[in-house]
């Protein structure tokens, strides 16, 4: 199973192998952003208090337009689109943060898993309302090290 790893400004070009411009494959994915010092509304949880770094976010797209889910993240983060549906939203909508990567798998439920380890702790409920995970959102000290971390768990999850 191939684990892709790609710059958010590859996708839905003639460069993207997921090809999210025409196909839905179905899959599980990770966006790890570059994140200041900030305070954050970030839906039910209320104002959410960030510390500088690189942050994983891991979540699934098995629904209907599967992993093109990724794109509408994608625009709510570059200022696109202002619909916040998930807590993801609120943290990728701000416009101090920066979307950096995005890695994923297709095919492959692995999100609990994935987040698990990663230690996915850095928010308590961030991402994880619809499971048993603690949260699914992950802090590491920068964005390479975040996207480094990502890719093993991944590896080592399919």
């Amino acid at each position: 199973m191939t684990v892709y790893s790609l710059e958010p400004d590859v996708l839905a070009t003639g460069d993207d192998p997921l090809e999210l411009d025409t196909e839905a494959p179905r899959g599980t994915y990770a966006l790890v952003f570059a994140v200041p010092e900030t305070t954050i509304e970030v839906g039910a949880l209320g104002d959410c208090q960030f510390d500088a770094g690189g942050y994983v976010y891991v979540g699934s797209a098995f629904g209907t337009g599967g992993l093109r889910r990724v794109l509408r993240h994608r625009r709510v983060a570059s200022g696109e689109h202002d619909a916040r549906h998930w807590h993801v939203d609120y943290l990728g909508g701000t416009p101090d943060v920066e979307l950096a990567h995005v890695v994923c798998v297709t095919e492959q439920n692995v999100e609990c898993a994935v987040s698990s380890a990663l230690d996915a702790s850095a928010l308590d409920g961030f991402g994880s309302s619809d499971c048993d995970c603690d949260a699914h959102l992950a802090v590491f000290e920068n964005t390479e090290t975040a996207t480094s971390l990502a890719v093993a768990a991944f590896e080592s999850k399919v």
